[in-house]
Parts: structure tokens; C-alpha cells; sequence
């Protein structure tokens, strides 16, 4: 059994649990950030069905995730958001080949039938709305709040001061606060909202009211600054691969139109899909 990251929730396509003994060794490792676990999983079931290939998930934070692959030099593919790609491509130099697969977009979730009339940003300042939203330094779309809401005419800063505004670094946690009548309305990715939309109604939020690409930017928790918009949902091929032929074409299933479709019912935004690295280089 390969030594975990402390927590690493790692869950197989033919549900095998840490402790079991039952991995498999010619399973092909693929590191996961958090939001794109479940698509992932309905992905790797789908590729075992039609080839006979085992996938193991290794899902947590996709920066958690890039830090246990730099150190323990370990897994075979890498599925994360931005800005996480490019670090592992041009930083680490451990990814051989990187496809940009769609693109997270941040929605107004609120419980079905919209109770509250909520109808964009403005609404959530409103008293009698309780509201949670992502922690703004621990995630990605936390950090996005501040242009947004500024973007939408609110002074970000005095609504924290005017308002008890409850926050987690879970966009998941976000969504079940409304699912479960502890929030009137939450902010949080489609991709989200999407695995609850039988219990949520979703708002989008106005356009120009978005990052513009290219010139809003962020300070990630790497301390760097990157474009706030698109936040792209990429994967990669790594140089520590066991299999680099088998993770190859694992990587290509999840970049075709036919898996495009999977992760477009999963709330992801696809915009532009494309090849992004070739051996490690970027394709301009």
C-alpha cells in the first residue's frame, strides 16, 4: 500500500478504502482537487467500463494535492484548478502533457422556489438574508468575492463590517447550509450547485459583474498574483508516472467531447477546451 498524504480522501472506482488491502497495482493513480471529485469519479467508472483499466482517486485540495506530488514524487495524473497547472508545469517541471478542460463559474445558490426573491449580489446584502460565503483567503472563489462584489457597486469591506456574514472553506459546506434551511443564500461554483439541484434553485450572477480576464487579478495562497478569471479545470500527465502510456490515454478520454459532455452535466462551464502543455512546454 503507497503511503497516503494525512488527509488524502482516497476512494477507488471499485470502491476500495484505505486499510482494505485490496489495491490494485496496475490501478493508475490520479490526484484530484476536491471540486472536481465527483465528476471525476462518474469519469474513471465510465473509462473502467470501457477499457478494463483501474483508476484510484486520490482527492483533497488541489494545492494540497501538488504539494504531496512535489514532495513524494508519486501518481500518474493530476486533475486541478488554477492556478495549480502552470506551477506544476514551470515551477516543479513535473507534467508532461496538460489539457484545459472547462472552467468553474461562481452562481447565487438559494433554496428551490428562490423563498427570499433573491435576483443578483445586491439582494445578499439585504438583512433579511443570511448569507455564507467561501472563506477569503483559504479558497480560491473566497479570494474572488471582493471584485465581485465591487464589480456589483458594494463596498465589500463595510458589508463585512454591516453584516454577520458566516463563511467555510467549502464551497460544498456553503451549499449545504442552504440545502438544509441554515442560509438563505450562499455563493459558490456551479459545479457545486450542480450535485445538489434537487435542492437548490441557482442565480447567476450578472456578467459584468464578473473578473474581467486579464486585468482583475488575485494573490493566491501562493503568494503569487494570477488573472481571476477564467479559473480553468486542467489535467496533466506527470514525469513520476508509473504508466506514463496508460496515463496517457486516461488523460486523453478525460480531454475528449465525449467525457466534455460528462463534465458539462456537472456544472462545469466548458469555454474553450484545448491542449495547453506538450512535454512539459506550453502551446501558444
Amino acid at each position: 500500500m503507497r503511503v497516503r498524504l494525512g488527509m488524502l480522501l482516497v476512494v477507488s472506482c471499485c470502491t476500495v478504502w484505505p486499510g482494505c488491502g485490496a489495491e490494485k497495482e496496475d490501478a493508475l493513480l490520479v490526484h484530484v482537487g476536491g471540486t472536481m471529485r465527483p465528476v471525476m469519479q462518474k469519469l474513471a467508472t465510465d473509462y473502467e467500463t470501457e477499457t478494463g483499466q483501474k483508476v484510484e482517486i486520490n482527492s483533497a485540495d488541489s494545492g494540497e494535492l501538488l504539494a504531496h506530488i512535489e514532495g513524494q514524487k508519486e501518481g500518474d495524473v493530476y486533475v486541478c484548478h488554477d492556478p495549480f497547472l502552470d506551477i506544476l508545469m514551470k515551477k516543479y517541471r513535473m507534467g508532461v502533457d496538460g489539457w484545459v478542460l472547462a472552467e468553474l463559474t461562481p452562481v447565487i445558490v438559494v433554496k428551490k422556489g428562490n423563498p427570499r426573491n433573491i435576483k443578483g449580489l445586491a439582494d445578499l446584502t439585504r438583512p433579511d438574508v443570511e448569507l455564507w460565503l467561501t472563506d477569503y483567503e483559504h479558497s480560491t472563489l473566497g479570494r474572488m468575492l471582493p471584485t465581485l462584489f465591487t464589480k456589483a457597486g458594494i463596498d465589500f469591506e463595510k458589508l463585512n463590517r454591516d453584516k454577520k456574514i458566516n463563511v467555510h472553506r467549502s464551497g460544498g459546506h456553503v451549499a449545504n447550509m442552504v440545502v438544509t434551511g441554515n442560509a438563505d443564500a450562499g455563493v459558490c461554483w456551479l459545479a457545486v450547485a450542480a450535485l445538489r439541484r434537487d435542492d437548490l434553485d441557482v442565480v447567476d450572477i450578472t456578467p459584468a459583474h464578473l473578473p474581467t480576464p486579464g486585468v482583475d487579478t488575485v494573490t493566491s495562497a501562493t503568494g503569487k498574483a494570477y488573472p481571476l478569471t477564467p479559473v480553468r479545470v486542467t489535467i496533466a500527465t506527470l514525469t513520476c508516472a508509473r504508466r506514463p502510456e496508460a496515463a496517457q490515454k486516461f488523460a486523453e478520454f478525460v480531454a475528449s467531447k465525449k467525457a466534455a459532455e460528462v463534465l458539462k452535466d456537472f456544472g462545469f462551464t466548458l469555454t474553450n477546451p484545448r491542449k495547453a502543455y506538450d512535454d512539459g512546454k506550453p502551446i501558444d
